[in-house]
């Protein structure tokens, strides 16, 4: 056989084997998407979404009129959204009674402050950090002689009118007019007084202000430099009722203990 007829044969059987593997082949192409359909495809896309966007504009108009309206017709209905502060929380609170007081009592206190003594004849609290009294409640106290011996004063009555108005008057001190009060069942006033420039300041203790044992030197003083509040009460039980705030144990100023005692006292409720 010549080389060119060996040449031709296997010429053939490379034919013959291309087209036996594409015969044999199971893969079916894919047909190539065409430009005008693509492009119809895109258009409708395109139709599509311009139809949500149409739609959607009138909903948000329409919802913001209702708004405006809204604002416009109600005053209450503000037309942006406040900021919110938020709202201090208050010391806890703890309420109680008197035991044995003569003039019994429930009160209202934050609850760091200490009770420190309850008997017939007085009721004390103390704030927080304090040594001693703040806060004391006294029954059938009266007004003291100012000798230093801590004597009953003379022609003093003992209601709250006759004691805060001699309180009020008292040429030793420097006093506030008495203003009324009302804690629960017992009506009264109080005064906020101070050793006057040329007050008698030649008592040892200072100078008595009230007393609740005319044969002892005991007695409620005040000193140089120190301011008291004192509420006077008539409660139903009959004996008046005395109560001192006093800065003197607490170290703290004056306008500082009236602003956490005062709320304290005025939250007493004498009973009937």
């Amino acid at each position: 056989m010549r080389f060119d007829q060996r040449a031709r044969r296997a010429a053939q059987g490379i034919h013959r084997a291309v087209e036996v593997m594409e015969m044999s082949s199971t893969k079916t192409p894919q047909r190539p998407a065409r430009f005008d359909e693509y492009r119809e495809r895109k258009s409708r896309n395109q139709r599509i979404a311009a139809l949500a966007v149409g739609m959607a504009v009138p909903v948000v108009l329409l919802i913001s009129l209702v708004l405006v309206m809204r604002s416009d017709g109600d005053p209450n209905v503000p037309a942006t959204a406040p900021s919110v502060s938020p709202t201090p929380v208050s010391p806890t609170q703890v309420s109680g009674r008197s035991v044995t007081f003569k003039a019994p009592f429930t009160y209202t206190v934050p609850s760091d402050w200490t009770f420190s003594g309850d008997g017939a004849r007085y009721f004390s609290l103390e704030t927080p950090g304090a040594t001693g009294t703040d806060v004391i409640v006294l029954s059938g106290v009266v007004a003291a002689a100012p000798d230093c011996l801590g004597r009953p004063a003379q022609g003093v009555g003992t209601s709250s009118e006759a004691m805060t108005s001699w309180l009020s008057a008292n040429p030793a001190l420097d006093a506030t007019t008495p203003r009324p009060v009302r804690l629960g069942a017992a009506t009264g006033s109080y005064v906020d007084v101070q050793l006057a420039a040329d007050g008698n300041r030649t008592c040892r203790n200072g100078l008595g202000l009230l007393t609740g044992h005319p044969d002892h030197p005991e007695n409620w003083p005040i000193t140089g430099g120190q301011t008291l509040r004192l509420y006077v009460l008539d409660p139903p039980s009959g004996d008046t009722v005395t109560i001192v705030i006093d800065p003197a144990e607490s170290g703290m100023d004056f306008q500082s203990l009236i602003a956490q005692a005062a709320p304290v006292v005025e939250s007493f409720d004498f009973l009937k």
